[in-house]
C-alpha cells in the first residue's frame, strides 16, 4: 500500500510539473487539440498553484526514496547520467544551428 501511495505521489508531482510547462508555454498549448479542456482537467486533479520548484522538489524527493529503496546510487547512477544526457542534447542543439 505504501508503494502505491509513493507511485501516486511521483505521478502527481510529474503531472504538476508537466502542467506548469504546458501552462507557461502557450505555443505548445495552442497546438494541443482541446488544450484548454486538458489544462482544466489537470487543474482538477493536481494543485497547479504549487510553485514549479515545489513540484520538482516533491518529484526529486520521491525519486531519492525510490533510489534508496532500490539501492541505486543517486550521484553515480542517476545524476551523472542525467548530466551527460543533458550535455549530449545541448551539443545536438548547437550542431543544428
Amino acid at each position: 500500500m505504501k508503494n502505491s501511495r509513493n507511485n501516486e505521489g511521483v505521478a502527481a508531482a510529474e503531472l504538476a510539473l508537466k502542467a506548469h510547462v504546458l501552462g507557461s508555454n502557450s505555443e505548445i498549448l495552442a497546438e494541443m487539440t482541446e488544450g484548454d479542456r486538458v489544462m482544466q482537467e489537470i487543474a482538477d486533479i493536481v494543485d497547479l498553484t504549487e510553485a514549479p520548484e515545489d513540484a520538482v522538489c516533491s518529484l526529486v524527493t520521491d525519486l531519492l526514496q525510490y533510489c534508496e529503496r532500490e539501492k541505486i546510487d543517486w550521484t553515480q547512477e542517476v545524476m551523472s547520467r542525467a548530466w551527460e544526457q543533458l550535455r549530449r542534447e545541448r551539443a545536438r542543439e548547437i550542431q543544428k544551428r
